[in-house]
């Protein structure tokens, strides 16, 4: 079976459908596991592995920019490795640096499946259909605690709910923060690109209820980014759009929907705390060589031993300026072939790169681009605005 048949052989792609659909409905992906330690998502993505080096060899289509990010990318990481050891990491943490970052070899099998314009379709289908799954659960769900009261979930303070820690209480009601809620501005987005403006009033209305500010932030952001991406836009219409934000603000300052109680707001203090004190840490312990290609894998700081809040300074910590340099030069490329897609593919680029834009944006407050939730999108825009400014590897023969 050649690399065509196989990227077209229908039981693929409906394997990635199901891998998709559980790397946008279930956040971490620890809430599916099976035994001998492994989740769901691993075994997807060793499978999805497999099938690319599969492809790989019985194809004649070499990527030669998705193959030179993957042998960078493997270069820093054998780096993390060797100064893992040299500095004697303790092996647990280290594999709590180390496997995540693992999930960047999915890329392959992204690209080599990605081969028709019915399959962005398909992706995107996918991930609007579980923003819609996590929006109307949410919704229910605080309708039934916060808004009727039938029963009380409420938290004081921040802490988890579930033992892998994809759902904490926000300390305001009921509310909960679920680490797939990062789709939930992006879907916003997607519905707002698809004309669907009911299920996006109601993700709006879920992002409210999170009472996360990166959420807000980043719905504000990719819908603003978007609409400016995909429209003629001159002087007046930013100053319009500007007033129009303004307006929405004060109205909200007026009936004091964004006022939040005092437990709420401790809570936030406290995170902005522990992220300074992490950051005051990590700059305490910067040396030519760790600045370079940072401390390697298993190394962190009291604050934060592992996971750091921040993305980019947890990759500085591990890789210093060779692993930040790195994800620059992914956002550089997302950027450069999602500007020169074929007209007729703009808005299809655009989502895509506005999608990416608010995973690297994300990542200043919370840890995503360095983890399957936020790596996943941004691997899919870069391979699919690659494919779409490659117009001779870019075909619609897909009839799955």
């Amino acid at each position: 079976m050649g690399e065509s048949q196989l990227t077209d052989n229908k039981y693929v792609r409906y394997f990635c459908y199901v891998m998709l659909f559980e790397l946008f409905l279930m956040g971490s992906g620890q809430d599916l596991p099976l035994p001998g330690g492994l989740t769901m998502r691993w075994l997807f993505f060793f499978i999805g592995v497999g099938a690319s080096i599969v492809m790989f060899i019985r194809s004649d289509d070499f990527p030669k920019a998705i193959l030179t990010f993957l042998l960078v990318y493997t270069i820093q990481m054998l780096i993390g490795w060797m100064l893992a050891f040299t500095f004697d990491s303790e092996m647990s943490y280290l594999m709590v640096d180390f496997k995540p970052l693992l999930y960047f070899y999915i890329v392959l099998f992204f690209y080599y499946i990605m081969t028709s314009e019915l399959m962005i379709k398909k992706v995107v289908d996918i991930m609007l259909l579980c923003v819609k799954i996590m929006t109307v659960l949410y919704l229910i769900y605080m309708t039934l605690t916060d808004i009727l009261g039938l029963f009380s979930m409420t938290g004081e303070n921040y802490h988890t709910v579930d033992d892998s820690g994809s759902f904490m209480f926000r300390g305001v009601g009921s509310s909960l923060f679920y680490k797939g809620f990062v789709y939930l501005p992006i879907g916003a987005l997607g519905f707002f690109w698809r004309k669907q403006y009911v299920w996006m009033v109601l993700s709006i209305i879920a992002i409210y209820f999170t009472y996360t500010r990166g959420l807000y932030v980043l719905l504000v952001f990719g819908l603003l980014a978007f609409y400016l991406k995909t429209h003629e836009v001159n002087i007046i219409k930013i100053v319009g759009l500007m007033l129009v934000v303004l307006l929405l603000y004060e109205i909200a300052d007026v009936f004091e929907v964004f006022t939040f109680d005092d437990t709420y707001l401790e809570n936030r203090e406290e995170s902005d705390s522990v992220r300074l004190i992490t950051t005051e840490q990590v700059f305490d312990r910067i040396t030519w060589w760790s600045f370079l290609f940072g401390h390697g894998f298993g190394q962190g700081v009291p604050e934060r031993p592992a996971h750091m809040e921040i993305s980019y300074l947890d990759i500085f910590h591990h890789q210093g300026i060779f692993g930040l340099s790195f994800w620059l030069a992914l956002f550089y490329a997302i950027l450069k072939y999602g500007n020169t897609a074929a007209e007729k593919y703009k808005e299809e680029a655009a989502f895509f790169m506005t999608a990416a834009m608010m995973i690297y944006l994300q990542s200043c407050f919370n840890p995503y681009i360095n983890n399957s939730i936020g790596m996943s999108i941004v691997l899919l825009a870069f391979v699919i605005c690659y494919r779409l400014s490659q117009d001779e590897y870019f075909t619609n023969r897909s009839t799955v």
